[in-house]
């Protein structure tokens, strides 16, 4: 007989296989271009059996949002817990973040559509409540857990750190050879989060 847990989770990875196969589509070929029909294909279900679960396209990118920041944030956390030493923190949670050329360009082609989409879509106005409170989230808790900063300034600290990631994110989408460049714009990346980071301590300490 099977149990309620078994049926749950079947469930849930049912759904999270279909949220990796809409992910690996919009990613390669754009969210604007990626007909229920190809990701249903991909999946290996039918376009009902996807409609059953998202009710519609926008849902499906919405849902499927949410999963690649969460797991972003799992792959980040799981870097830290592998991590002995605080102080390299911020270096941990930037080579979490600047994973591979081919996986972060997936990953920001797909992203930068659902933010296009956030200011189109009335239904997608909850991906900026929903990206603050992941990738600020996540941000937040590492430079109070690594540095000296907390409250107001910890807050302004997560801000501009994510400001600066997605910058250099954006720079490197736009070169030519965007795989060879990656390791330079990760490093120029953490130079920048870590002397942001340290000039904001030491404004502290001088008050």
């Amino acid at each position: 007989m099977t149990s309620a847990a078994t049926v749950s989770t079947s469930a849930e990875e049912r759904r999270s296989e279909l949220l990796r196969a809409a992910y690996l589509v919009m990613a390669r070929d754009g969210v604007h271009r990626t007909p229920l029909a190809r990701v249903a294909e991909e999946a290996g279900v039918s376009k009902g059996l996807l409609l059953y679960h998202f009710q519609s396209k926008d849902a499906l990118v919405l849902k499927t949002l949410e999963w690649v920041l969460d797991t972003t944030a799992s792959r980040i956390r799981q870097a830290l817990a592998e991590s002995s030493e605080r102080s390299a923190a911020i270096s941990v949670v930037v080579d979490a973040v600047w994973v591979g050329p081919d996986q972060n360009r997936d990953f920001f082609r797909f992203y930068l559509d659902g933010l296009e989409h956030q200011t189109r879509s009335p239904q997608f106005e909850e991906l900026g409540d929903l990206a603050r409170t992941i990738i600020n989230g996540l941000y937040r808790e590492v430079i109070e857990s690594s540095t000296t900063l907390s409250g107001a300034d910890s807050e302004a600290a997560t801000t501009t750190m994510r400001a600066i990631i997605e910058g250099f994110f954006l720079q490197w989408l736009q070169t030519h050879n965007w795989k060879t460049n990656h390791q330079r714009y990760r490093d120029r990346c953490l130079l920048a989060v870590s002397s942001m980071l340290a000039l904001s301590a030491g404004r502290i300490s001088d008050r």
